[in-house]
């Protein structure tokens, strides 16, 4: 690969790839939507169906999930998705996580979560068929083939372009750029690749967004301090709480604004493409829908204008990287194209760590004040997650040490009673504490839950 790349900077015709690579890159550009996200969803149908049938009883996989502490949220509630399987399977994997999480919040140093098992293999699969494009591309029938389908998802096109040489680079760029400029519909498709967690984000957010928005405004009307209401009564992790909100009220903030507010977004309308994929997913569900002004596309006003700023924006670099490209000495191989970044800085992401930095301070504060020792007692407390990565104050880690302890013995109780052995002792609430798991192992998973 750097030897073709390096031909292609001195103006030499790059080696065409073999035949297999060629094969397999016009296979991988013939199915629909972008192949690289294609082939990721394939890559983790096969994974989880493996895993639920066979290597969720292996050692090294138990061990894998131990170290990582579960999966990571989105395979999370994939896993919870799965159907009439997920019970025993959500019981079986969540005693380990809390048994493992246990011993951790023990420890004398702190523990560093290892990655998620499903995220590494969807990351070998990306790596796998983006090479294959890679080589692939130089081919000019293949590029003819890309330029004739569905082509790349932003994401992915940047990958390729990034490592793919001159040659495919301007071929991809030119691409992108040209379906970015199309309309707002086939600019959303590339810039939010293929997520199948949007549905499942989707589907948390609009069966909790009224219920959550309406306990948060009482909590924080209620008494002089109404935010220390939301990280003590409410049954869930602040943290993540408070990072759920701030998305969910950016969301709804964006959707909602009148065309003439829509056309004066600038900063507040870059999004990364999962936020850009949750702000094209919202589904107005309630209020008065015939005063809803709809684009000929039949997006929302503000949501094309977000789309069409985001675009703007990616098409800008796209045509900076282009002009590069077409303007460097041909015989002066040291001189190359700047690299396009791979990311925005996303207006959502900035607020998820902003809020969770005042929900941060708010937990020291709170810890200190005697006043809320006796509601401390009963609050629920982070999440495994933030407690293992966040520098806590002694009240609240012993509270998360104390809370999935208690979980474990749980889990621990229900996997006993499940058996052969333990079919005649008394069943109780204990078979059910896996449906309470995630809240407290890793409260991104179901989103936020009010008190009320």
């Amino acid at each position: 690969m750097a030897f073709r790349r390096w031909l292609s900077v001195l103006g030499v015709r790059a080696p065409r790839p073999d035949a297999q690579v060629r094969a397999d890159a016009i296979a991988a550009l013939g199915g629909e939507g972008c192949p690289v996200c294609r082939a990721r969803e394939d890559s983790m149908r096969r994974w989880f169906f493996a895993y639920e049938n066979d290597t969720r009883v292996d050692l090294a996989m138990r061990e894998r999930l131990e170290r990582s502490f579960g999966f990571c949220a989105p395979h999370t509630r994939r896993l919870l998705d799965l159907g009439a399987s997920t019970s025993w399977l959500a019981r079986w994997v969540f005693a380990d996580v809390a048994r493992a999480g246990a011993r951790a919040l023990a420890a004398p140093s702190p523990v560093t979560p290892g990655p998620c098992p499903a995220c590494q293999a969807a990351a070998r699969t990306e790596a796998d068929v983006l090479g294959t494009l890679r080589a692939g591309l130089v081919d000019a029938e293949v590029r003819r083939l890309m330029d004739a389908g569905d082509a790349l998802c932003l994401t992915h096109g940047l990958a390729i372009i990034e490592r793919g040489g001159p040659t495919v680079g301007r071929a991809v760029a030119t691409l992108l750029d040209s379906r970015l400029g199309k309309d707002t519909v086939t600019a959303r498709e590339h810039l939010t690749s293929s997520d199948p967690d949007f549905a499942r984000r989707r589907k948390i957010r609009e069966e909790g967004f009224t219920r959550v928005f309406a306990a948060e405004e009482a909590a924080r009307n209620h008494g002089p301090l109404g935010d220390a209401n939301l990280v003590l009564d409410w049954p869930c992790c602040p943290l993540c709480a408070a990072a759920d909100l701030a998305e969910w009220r950016g969301i709804h903030w964006l959707t909602g604004l009148s065309p003439e507010e829509s056309a004066e977004l600038r900063t507040d309308a870059t999004l990364c493409a999962r936020h850009l994929g949750d702000l094209t997913s919202f589904r107005l569900t309630s209020g008065e829908l015939s005063s809803v002004t709809l684009t000929d596309e039949g997006l929302l006003v503000a949501v094309a204008a977000v789309i069409e700023h985001v675009a703007m924006v990616w098409r800008t670099e796209l045509q900076g990287y282009l002009r590069q490209v077409d303007s460097r000495t041909t015989w002066w191989p040291s001189r190359r194209a700047a690299p396009i970044r791979r990311e925005l800085s996303c207006q959502l992401c900035a607020r998820r760590q902003a809020a969770v930095a005042r929900t941060r301070r708010l937990l020291g504060l709170v810890a200190a004040d005697p006043a809320y020792a006796d509601r401390m007692a009963r609050a629920h407390g982070v999440c495994l997650r933030h407690g293992l990565s966040t520098d806590l104050p002694p009240p609240w880690r012993r509270l998360v040490a104390a809370r999935v302890g208690l979980l474990s013995y749980e889990l621990d109780e229900a996997e006993r009673k499940a058996g052969w052995d333990a079919r005649w002792e008394l069943r109780g609430a204990e078979m059910v504490a896996w449906r309470r798991a995630p809240t407290l192992l890793d409260g991104g998973v179901l989103g936020p839950v009010s008190s009320e």
